[in-house]
């Protein structure tokens, strides 16, 4: 943006950092972020790769944004080898930042959204029960609630153009007959 340019797509990786993106495992995606060269040579030695660690061309993050047509297809081959909860596991305790990728189903199912309040079921009067996110800010003297559901299609027009722009019944009617509203 600064500079002018428009950067080329990158799909789930980081420009300037390397390895930090999605990789596949055995039985799914999984997020590797390897911030810096400290955390590069705790992952090697998790992974097994302990002889690239100082190799010249992935020593440094530069050298691995530099090599990463290269490094790429090595870390697929490696990361492939076990299920994501095991490189989760191996990696977490190693102070490597990972997590699961998740569906839409998986993450709702967490008990941490529950336990924080973030799925809520409101009553819609299209829709009927509707499931929506709560708050995620929980502050202690003035937690906030989700109390009331999406307005349907047009449920507020009216009130709208009455209390803001102060346009009256026989306006909003002929309005409605022009198709403006």
């Amino acid at each position: 943006f600064a500079t002018g340019g428009i950067p080329e797509r990158l799909g789930n990786r980081h420009p300037t950092v390397v390895p930090y993106e999605t990789f596949e495992a055995t039985d799914g995606e999984f997020v590797l972020a390897v911030g810096n060269d400290a955390l590069w040579r705790k992952f090697c030695i998790v992974a097994g790769l302990e002889e690239i660690v100082a190799d010249p061309r992935f020593a440094t993050n530069r050298a691995r944004v530099q090599a990463y047509d290269e490094l790429r297809p090595l870390l697929e081959r490696v990361l492939r080898t076990r299920s994501r909860q095991t490189w989760i596991e191996d990696l977490t305790a190693a102070g490597v930042p990972c997590g699961d990728v998740r569906n839409i189903a998986q993450v709702l199912a967490d008990p941490q959204l529950a336990a924080r309040e973030m799925v809520t079921e409101l009553e819609h009067i299209v829709a009927g029960k509707i499931r929506v996110l709560g708050i995620p800010t929980k502050l202690s003297e003035t937690p906030g609630t989700v109390k009331n559901p999406p307005p349907a299609l047009g449920e507020h027009t009216d009130k709208v153009l009455e209390e803001l722009l102060d346009i009256n019944q026989a306006e909003r009617s002929r309005l409605r007959q022009l198709g403006a509203i």
